[in-house]
């Protein structure tokens, strides 16, 4: 419900680590008490973030926030920091920031919270303003310093409680430099907290990832976001033309939104309004992501451009749809390979990977085990790894397209048509996703090829259906449909 302040909004994802106690309820009441009051969500994540297991130790060795802007992330890491300070008495705090300013600003608002109140600021001893040294320290020895982060300042991030502001910036050198420093502290805690990642959020993106699964032991995870649904049309390119788009639904910026509807006792808040401006004044990409809580996609960005992969999701397929091409691709060292399938449906192209796995040796048995079961043409890149399988393919009889590198070339440039156009669908898939996720181009001349070396991933599937959603279209077969078939899709 808009504008009921006491009403939960629940997160999309939440990640409990067991614990016996918290001290969040203190650490709220000690908030309130200055004026402070924390939402019923910063309630939620406070009690997270302080509860302790029965030796006394923090329950949760990593704690992660992930939700829109000015909604409740920084108001949670001041409340917090007071809780550490003036409740469980931390040595030492370090809040840091990837924008100098921001970690400038967060000083001096902590700096008014406490110099506002006579019991907190009479533990005062010192305030440091220099610029770069900003920091608190209380008489009783506890010390609050805020940081910007640099690539290797990770050493000069270490601390009983290590606040990882704006964490969408993090890189791998800021988490190598300063987890390995955490060693030596008697009960460390690192906070991260972010709006949903961009393109290169790869460390946050991994600790997402392992927080929505809920697989980690001593890492506390709460998300606000939309999930993503169907639009009305399902080829909606989320623009505000669109009718029954869901960006435009406020349930959805409600759900990724939980300040919205609310005023606070100093008078701030957000709007229906304030949101509707945004949503008409934002690209697309850039509302789905601040508002929606939608990721980039780091390989969407890059070789189909923000949100345009997503789109060629659907929960199934065209009962009719027949199997019209199949593609072989080989990973660079060998150790994996795919077979796609594709079949065309009027402008449509769908894709579905029928198998995937290490190496190479079964390749050609399931190879012609397919042909002579859907009698369509089998590609191959005639310059790529799998070129060693040519020989052995001809002898066992498969009937080959053997593509060269123009046709390679074809059939990227078909794929990245047919996705910007939203012709190029398939249905969920998970190494097809992961290939997409970690693909790169590679410049051919004016043109591109995906790039085997270059990919993070395991790119064979995206490769296998480039090549075969082409083929569908240069020369389509009259297989019949193995798309029925579930028992194909084998990992």
């Amino acid at each position: 419900m808009l504008g009921n302040s006491g009403l939960l909004v629940e997160p999309a994802y939440l990640t409990t680590p067991e614990y016996h106690d918290t001290y969040g309820p203190e650490v709220a009441d000690l908030n309130e008490a200055i004026g402070f009051n924390p939402d019923p969500e910063q309630r939620l994540a406070l009690d997270l973030m302080f509860a302790i297991d029965k030796q006394g130790r923090a329950a949760s060795f990593e704690f992660t926030v992930i939700c829109a802007r000015q909604n409740l992330k920084t108001g949670l890491f001041k409340q917090a920091a007071l809780g550490w300070l003036f409740i469980t008495d931390q040595e030492l705090v370090i809040w840091s920031a990837h924008e100098f300013s921001t970690a400038q600003e967060a000083f001096r608002d902590m700096e008014i919270l406490i110099e506002g109140n006579a019991s907190l600021s009479s533990r005062v001893k010192k305030i440091h303003r220099a610029a770069g040294s900003e920091g608190i320290e209380l008489t009783t020895g506890q010390r609050l310093k805020f940081r910007a982060r640099t690539r290797t300042g990770g050493r000069g991030l270490s601390g009983d409680k290590v606040v990882l502001d704006e964490a969408f910036a993090l890189q791998p050198d800021h988490m190598g430099s300063l987890i390995p420093t955490l060693s030596v502290r008697p009960d460390p805690q690192v906070i991260y907290g972010s709006s949903a990642g961009v393109m290169h959020s790869d460390v946050l993106r991994k600790i997402r990832d392992r927080g929505r699964e809920g697989k980690s032991n001593r890492l506390a995870y709460i998300e606000w976001c939309a999930k993503r649904q169907a639009c009305e049309d399902e080829k909606c390119d989320h623009e505000t033309t669109r009718e029954g788009c869901q960006l435009d639904v406020v349930e959805n910026w409600q759900a990724a939104n939980p300040l919205l509807g609310r005023t606070r006792s100093n008078g701030t808040g957000l709007t229906v309004e304030y949101i509707s401006a945004e949503r008409d004044s934002l690209p697309p990409a850039e509302f789905a992501r601040e508002r929606m809580g939608w990721w980039d996609d780091p390989s969407t960005s890059e070789i189909f451009g923000p949100g345009k992969w997503e789109l060629g999701l659907r929960d199934e397929r065209p009962a009719h749809l027949a199997i019209q091409a199949m593609a072989i691709a080989v990973s660079l060292d060998l150790t994996s390979s795919s077979i796609v399938a594709s079949g065309a449906d009027g402008e449509d192209v769908w894709i579905k990977p029928l198998q995937h796995g290490p190496g190479t040796s079964w390749m050609v048995e399931r190879a012609k085990e397919l042909q002579d079961t859907y009698g369509v043409t089998v590609v191959i890149d005639g310059r790529g790894p799998g070129a060693v399988l040519i020989p052995h393919l001809e002898k066992a009889g498969v009937r080959l397209h053997v593509a060269t590198t123009q046709d390679v070339l074809d059939a990227c440039a078909n794929m990245a048509t047919l996705v910007r156009e939203n012709h190029f669908l398939y249905e969920e898939a998970k190494e097809l996703n992961d290939a997409v996720a970690g693909a790169v181009k590679r410049p051919v001349g004016d043109r591109w090829a995906l790039g085997r070396k270059a990919s993070t991933n395991d790119i064979t599937p995206l490769e296998a259906g480039a090549l075969a959603g082409w083929f569908a279209g240069v020369d389509p077969g009259t297989g019949e449909s193995a798309y029925e078939e579930d028992d194909l899709f084998i990992v």
